[in-house]
């Protein structure tokens, strides 16, 4: 099974983890990380992954996540699709970043888009899809991770 984490769920180790919530997402990406560590899933890289955590302002967090993407593999390029791509859901209300990061994982023919972002969930169960969406809690239930 192949997914793409978004940077949203692929920092989300690294928050304030005194918050219930964060905390419970963590574990779940843990679980994530692991399932992709024992070879049970593969997770995907992108530029879109790369750029995003280039902007990062905390050298550390940038840090830890550069050497996360690192350990998933060479990131995909972008092509002039998943650009037109990204440009369409943006024009459907997708913030920017989001929006390049559905425009690879349907590129990539993931089977699943994992996030713990609320308004990118939110937005996406209203837009016509090439990809599943869904958060990174669900996503370890259903999975039986």
């Amino acid at each position: 099974m192949k997914i793409y984490l978004d940077m949203c769920a692929l920092k989300r180790p690294f928050d304030d983890q005194r918050q219930g919530r964060i905390l419970i997402e963590t574990a779940a990406v843990t679980r994530i990380l692991e399932a992709a560590a024992s070879g049970t899933l593969t997770l995907c890289n992108s530029a879109a992954l790369a750029a995003e955590n280039c902007r990062n302002p905390n050298p550390r967090r940038r840090a830890r996540v550069e050497t996360l993407l690192d350990w998933v593999g060479k990131p995909t390029p972008a092509t002039r699709s998943v650009l037109d791509r990204a440009e369409d859901f943006a024009r459907q209300g997708i913030r920017d970043m989001d929006a390049l990061h559905l425009a690879f994982a349907e590129a990539l023919q993931v089977d699943w888009f994992v996030t713990v972002d609320d308004h990118l969930l939110s937005r996406a169960a209203s837009l016509k899809l090439g990809v599943p969406v869904t958060d990174v809690i669900e996503f370890v239930r259903e999975q039986k991770l």
